[in-house]
């Protein structure tokens, strides 16, 4: 009996031993970085901010803007070290945030902020201007709001600028699992918006982010995992899942999707993986294997979780963030303030395992 019970422990030793290694292998490599920075928090309580997006200034990196929005509110911007720059729309109610640059608008070329709304009256997309002198915003919505869905209210949103034609789109998804595509052009100096396609998923999808040089469109479904479809109008409706919920600890809801971009068409997908408040990253070039996950950790600002929107750049803006910078939505904030967004250093979390690469030039050509 004695040997019997020595043997009985040693295999539920084993066991649990192996178990330790196969959760350590789902994971993959986990970095653990503190934030450096934080935004000042949104205005309104409870569920508020949501989703961030980073502007880099034409000429002056350190003067760049974190946008972020305020679901019950406007849409924020923050200067680098996170004090808010600017509010604009307080009654828009904007849900996900993205930009676009160079867009050509009456012979100008002009960056625009583009975000999914849902505020009484303004329900669709909102267009925002940001002009490099003063770094404000201001509103150019053609018709006051880009109706999407037949009027109906939309959920997340991002833009798109093919690197095959030089086009400008945007996405915006519906909690149906509606997906819509719509063409950005120059109407006799104001924007005009025309659907070139409709997709679907089974259920609510949320985040998403189109890879403007590999023409890859990638959204979240939030039960299921992250899709990929071609991010060009002609490119089909069959999506590929390169994620499963479940997959490397994958946990539902998967949110936020962004895109670090890298030299030779390298660089990562990152998601947020609200369910175990941590992020994956993938390859961005098929398959899109796994290869790490991001658990940050507190420090000096707190610990983040139940994060919605995520995004990055390879870009060095201020001291703080001299090879780029990775920016999250909390869900809950410390002291009981209220929500925010927290930056983290891309050379905190590249750790030795990921590329750092500051070369690539939102502005810049990306060749198909």
């Amino acid at each position: 009996m004695h040997r019997r019970t020595v043997a009985a422990a040693s295999i539920l030793c084993i066991a649990a031993a192996l178990a330790l290694i196969a959760a350590d292998a789902d994971e993959g490599i986990i970095v653990r970085p503190e934030a450096r920075a934080q935004t000042d928090p949104v205005p309104h309580k409870g569920d508020a901010a949501d989703d961030p997006a980073i502007w880099i200034h034409p000429t002056n990196a350190a003067q760049s803007l974190i946008l972020g929005t305020d679901k019950q509110g406007g849409l924020h911007s923050y200067n680098m070290d996170g004090s808010q720059h600017q509010v604009v729309s307080p009654n828009s109610q904007p849900d996900n945030v993205d930009v676009l640059y160079g867009f050509v608008l009456n012979g100008k070329r002009t960056d625009l902020a583009i975000a999914s709304t849902r505020g009484h009256g303004v329900s669709g997309v909102t267009i925002w201007s940001i002009d490099p002198a003063n770094r404000n915003l201001t509103d150019i919505t053609p018709n006051g709001i880009i109706k999407v869905f037949k009027a109906s209210t939309p959920y997340g949103s991002c833009a798109y600028h093919s690197a095959k034609s030089g086009q400008f789109y945007f996405f915006v998804n519906h909690k149906d699992g509606s997906i819509e595509q719509y063409l950005l052009t120059d109407s006799s100096g104001t924007i005009a918006a025309n659907k070139v396609r409709a997709l679907k998923l089974k259920s609510t999808p949320e985040g998403c982010v189109a890879d403007d040089e590999l023409g890859n469109f990638f959204v979240a479904e939030e039960r299921a995992g992250i899709w990929k479809f071609s991010a060009e109008p002609d490119g089909g409706d069959k999506p590929a899942l390169i994620a499963r919920v479940g997959d490397h600890a994958l946990k539902a809801d998967v949110e936020g999707l962004t895109i670090y971009y890298a030299a030779n068409r390298r660089g990562y997908l990152i998601a947020s993986s609200q369910g175990s408040n941590k992020f994956k990253v993938y390859d961005r070039q098929p398959p899109h294997n796994f290869i790490l996950t991001i658990d940050p950790k507190a420090g000096n600002i707190d610990d983040v979780n139940d994060t919605d929107g995520i995004a990055v750049t390879n870009c060095p803006t201020s001291p703080l963030f001299p090879k780029g910078l990775f920016i999250v939505q909390d869900g809950s904030n410390s002291g009981g303030k209220n929500q925010n967004f927290k930056a983290y250093g891309w050379e905190d979390i590249a750790a030795g395992h990921l590329i750092v690469d500051t070369s690539q030039n939102p502005r810049g050509p990306r060749q198909p």
